[in-house]
């Protein structure tokens, strides 16, 4: 099983596309490159050494997925940044 992270209410995760190529699949909602997202939600690595999936949402605060299989993006795909609010 893998753990699922939740940014606590004093914190702000973001997600910086660096790389927008597309996937060897047509997904129905893509990123931009050098757009800033918010992240909802990530997961802890699946093997040590790869990243993690991270789910972000767009301006109005709707998740955004490449597909109905693919929920979440590759954090290779992203600078993430945390803002600590007080």
């Amino acid at each position: 099983m893998v753990n699922l992270f939740v940014p606590p209410s004093y914190m702000a995760v973001f997600a910086k596309c660096v790389d927008a190529s597309m996937p060897a699949f047509e997904p129905e909602e893509w990123v931009e490159e050098g757009k800033v997202y918010p992240v909802k939600h990530f997961t802890e690595p699946l093997n040590q050494g790869d990243g993690f999936a991270i789910t972000i949402m767009d301006e109005d605060g709707v998740e955004i997925h490449p597909s109905s299989s693919h929920w979440s993006f590759a954090s290779n795909r992203f600078e993430l940044y945390t803002l600590h609010l007080n």
